[in-house]
């Protein structure tokens, strides 16, 4: 091909047809940038598709990352109503609806719950790797939605650590042994009769609604995190399918 070009470029200078070879050497000037071009577009398209690729591939991992942290919130959810059952049991006790004997596991007042959503931890710059902006600004609102998640679980557990569990070891209402059995068989941790006859007190009164406040912005912030975790699942699936 390039010998054919060369061979039609000296026929037109032999011949001294000079308008005729500046026409010809302006068309090969132009079918020169015309390949070039056209390479150019090919490998831009070479390149987004392989960012394409990549991109779905980090954002199937992501969807794993999110699955646990589904399960993790519906079990931190179970948790927390569990725990405000027996707020509401011992609640009834003090207005008489109640007896005592009738409230169930009274040691969930001073239980910590595990917290361990992954995905942010994991993809801490997930939303500045993804192209799409609908997209982006999802996982910016489930990361957030995990941050507000993060704080009402550290006051809770403040409250645990620092109030409850105190609270209960200075008035003398564990039952001081109980904590030596297996881990898997430690029950009534909390002394029921002596908790009762200290629940008329304000002291006590005062704890359990704090208690109660902490629980109520727990499970508010762990509902929203648990809706944006399947508006943000429901997002990149679709997002993964498209071509």
């Amino acid at each position: 091909m390039i010998s054919f070009f060369r061979k039609i470029r000296q026929r037109l200078l032999t011949e001294n047809k000079v308008s005729r070879y500046l026409l010809y050497a302006l068309g090969e000037i132009l079918l020169v940038v015309i390949g070039i071009l056209i390479a150019l577009q090919v490998n831009n398209w070479n390149e987004e598709r392989k960012q394409i690729t990549e991109e779905k591939e980090l954002l199937t991992y992501v969807l794993e990352s999110l699955r646990t942290d589904s399960t993790i919130t519906s079990r931190i959810l179970i948790t927390i109503d569990e725990i405000t059952n027996v707020h509401n049991d011992i609640f009834a006790v003090s207005t008489g609806e109640l007896a005592p004997e009738d409230v169930k596991d009274l040691d969930l007042i001073r239980r910590s719950i595990p917290n361990s959503v992954v995905t942010k931890t994991n993809n801490p710059n997930l939303p500045q790797e993804v192209r799409d902006q609908s997209l982006k600004k999802e996982i910016q609102d489930y990361y957030l939605a995990i941050d507000g998640a993060n704080y009402s679980f550290n006051n809770n557990d403040a409250l645990i650590e620092q109030k409850i569990r105190p609270f209960l070891g200075e008035k003398n209402l564990l039952n001081y042994g109980s904590q030596l059995i297996t881990f898997s068989e430690q029950e009534n941790l909390v002394n029921s009769e002596k908790f009762f006859l200290e629940l008329h007190k304000p002291e006590l009164q005062q704890v359990l609604f704090e208690a109660g406040i902490k629980l109520s912005s727990l499970k508010n912030s762990f509902g929203i995190l648990a809706f944006q975790n399947e508006r943000i699942k429901n997002s990149i699936k679709k997002y993964i399918a498209e071509d």
